[in-house]
């Protein structure tokens, strides 16, 4: 089945026009009232199934805001291996390299079901160029992106594994220890960007140590969180 793709302003209820407003608001605090409305009129939504791309590697990266739902940004490097490099939660506003008609360096994986609201750069551009509260966005927005990557890239030189995996764990303890579980085992090599078999065996160790236990086939159930936090600290 294809992607549901609309027109908020053309064929949106009522409610979902008003919740998309409302995330613009607190996505866009210094953004003037008149660019809300026209992005909430031209937005273009679509309904993600888990597991969806919500954009794709090397293409054109398109301002998105995850209405719903979670995301994670995923990279496949040159050797095929795969790193995720972040997770997204409901009122995220992403791509704001979109004004710069940049390629995408990652893939925006739906994780959930997701509904999400999307802009083609040229018209993020515009809006910026007489918004100084959107461009102001704009330059916070990539300037964070810069300083995770660094943390990552400091994280990869100077971490072991057993380290990068409990501080992943600590930083997204909800999604991993939450009922339901958006992540699981399974997603912990990337998001650690280290082997199945090195995650496994630290995650045996903080077994023995009495710090969670495995459930099933890729279920986590956290039993000290003052371990997980004192590690990751």
């Amino acid at each position: 089945m294809a992607p549901r793709d609309r027109s908020v302003a053309d064929t949106a209820p009522g409610p979902e026009r008003t919740t998309l407003n409302e995330l613009l608001v607190r996505a866009l605090p210094g953004a003037q009232p008149t660019t809300i409305d026209v992005l909430t009129a031209s937005a273009r939504i679509r309904h993600a199934r888990a597991g969806e791309r919500i954009y794709r590697q090397g293409d054109p990266v398109p301002l998105t805001l995850l209405m719903s739902g979670y995301g994670a940004f995923r990279r496949t490097t040159e050797n095929g291996q795969l790193l995720v490099s972040g997770i997204a939660a409901a009122g995220l506003l992403v791509g704001y390299s979109a004004m710069a008609s940049s390629l995408s360096s990652v893939e925006f994986i739906a994780l959930t079901e997701c509904d999400v609201a999307q802009w083609q750069g040229s018209e993020i551009r515009a809006l910026a160029g007489a918004d100084p509260g959107l461009a102001f966005a704009a330059i916070d927005s990539m300037a964070a992106s810069l300083h995770l990557a660094m943390e990552r890239i400091e994280g990869f030189l100077h971490q072991d594994a057993r380290r990068r995996v409990i501080r992943i764990l600590a930083r997204h303890r909800d999604l991993f220890f939450g009922d339901p579980a958006i992540l699981t085992r399974s997603h912990l090599p990337s998001l650690v960007g280290t082997s199945r078999e090195m995650t496994a065996r630290v995650l045996r160790e903080l077994e023995r140590e009495g710090t969670l236990t495995r459930v099933g086939r890729s279920g986590l159930t956290l039993l000290r969180p003052d371990r997980l936090e004192s590690g990751a600290a």
